[in-house]
């Protein structure tokens, strides 16, 4: 466990249970619990969480879990263990239907909902053909390494904005990818993954939270769900940020931690902890 006043990662955990980051000041300002996509790690928000509020404390753990119901007890786990009694939660791609999933179940562990690039499952023939493809995909990461599907991912057209970034940031994406077992990511992909999951969109009306939907207003698909997500989860808000696609926090930090510093703010510090 690491302390600042201005969060500086200096190595990401390894697993939630047993090395959650966390950043804080002397005058705590709030918890906020980052959930990271598939095939990245918690240090994939450090440059969003250093545009946060220095007194805000970070957890950004590195999910282990290859099923919601693991993944569920993971987050229960480590707020357990750090006596986090109600956070904020902010979730991306799967940490955000892992957040969305969390926040039905236990809607009294938070105090703000935040997605990202997010969805609470596919349905129908839209679920089946990912299933298919996410089996597939896991397959070849078996066959064929960390390095080929690091290769594959960044390749995706839904991650095409991150070219903007320039190499330095690129760079560290691909590093982080890297880093992968290739054994856990084809785990993940057939327990976790976005074809595996059961949906369950009837479960969102428990959420009782204030809630943020982001998604990047050019990604389309997911533009789509957040307008979805918007209408299911009673009072949210939905927000579409400009220039960018699926990972919005990455393509565009200092408008999406604009808009989270904004949502934060909505539940006063004295809730918090």
């Amino acid at each position: 466990m690491q302390t600042a006043a201005s969060p500086q990662r200096e190595s990401s955990s390894t697993n939630v249970a047993a090395k959650a980051w966390v950043g804080f000041h002397s005058a705590m300002a709030g918890v906020v619990t980052f959930l990271h996509g598939f095939s990245q790690h918690g240090d994939s928000w450090d440059e969003l969480i250093g545009l946060l509020p220095p007194g805000m404390r970070s957890l950004a753990p590195d999910v282990r879990a290859t099923t919601l119901a693991d993944a569920e007890a993971e987050l229960l786990g480590l707020w357990d263990r750090e006596g986090v009694r109600q956070c904020h939660l902010v979730g991306y791609s799967q940490g955000g239907r892992i957040a969305l999933w969390v926040a039905c179940r236990h809607t009294e562990r938070l105090l703000t909902l935040t997605t990202i690039g997010a969805h609470a499952g596919f349905e129908g023939e839209a679920r089946e053909r990912r299933l298919v493809e996410d089996r597939e995909l896991a397959d070849r990461i078996e066959r064929r390494g960390v390095d080929w599907f690091a290769s594959h991912w960044a390749g995706l057209p839904m991650f095409a904005g991150l070219a903007d970034r320039g190499p330095a940031v690129n760079a560290h994406l691909d590093a982080s990818r890297r880093r992968n077992d290739p054994a856990h990511l084809a785990a993940t992909l057939r327990g976790l993954g976005a074809g595996a999951v059961e949906p369950f969109w009837d479960r969102l009306g428990g959420i009782a939270v204030p809630t943020l939907v982001l998604a990047g207003a050019d990604d389309g698909r997911y533009a789509a769900f957040a307008e979805r997500l918007g209408a299911a989860i009673a009072g949210a808000r939905v927000a579409l940020v400009a220039q960018a696609g699926h990972a919005a926090h990455l393509e565009r930090p200092a408008a999406v931690a604009a808009l989270l510093r904004e949502h934060l703010a909505l539940v006063p510090a004295g809730r918090e902890g």
